[in-house]
């Protein structure tokens, strides 16, 4: 065999080897129903895909999409990280989903809800005008009503 007809036929041998691994990949991908790239939780979330769970919802949520969002409190930058609140079908609780902090399940009082997270105490206040969210007594997330 000459140089020009096993330089082809190694070129033949590698393709083929190629496209068998791109099948395999892809069968793998679609039989299992799932994504190499999905990162599910232990509730079956696809976080990867932006989805969390609610407890007060009782099932995987998109968050940006179900939840209200609040606003931080003294900050005129809309681009500032907000807060999502969550209410549960009969609004007698809530999930808290805060910036760089794991998210809280609240069951809801009439007025106000308290909570202990590490070192800070949260309230979430029902007040007529607006829904507000304070840490260690001081406003840090609001929305108006």
């Amino acid at each position: 065999m000459d140089g020009k007809k096993a330089y082809k036929a190694f070129n033949v041998v590698m393709l083929a080897i190629l496209i068998l691994v791109g099948l395999g990949l892809a069968v793998s991908i679609f039989l299992t129903n799932s994504s190499i790239f999905a990162k599910k939780d232990k509730y079956g979330c696809n976080n990867s895909a932006g989805y969390a769970y609610s407890f007060a919802r009782g099932k995987c949520i998109l968050v940006y999409q179900e939840a209200v969002s609040m606003l931080k409190s003294n900050s005129n930058n809309p681009n500032d990280i907000k807060a999502f609140i969550i209410f549960s079908q009969d609004n007698k609780s809530a999930d808290i989903f805060l910036p760089n902090r794991i998210y809280a399940l609240l069951t809801l009082s009439d007025n106000s809800s308290i909570w202990v997270d590490n070192s800070s105490t949260y309230s979430l206040i029902n007040l007529p005008e607006k829904l507000s969210l304070q840490e260690n007594g001081t406003e840090i997330y609001f929305v108006n009503r």
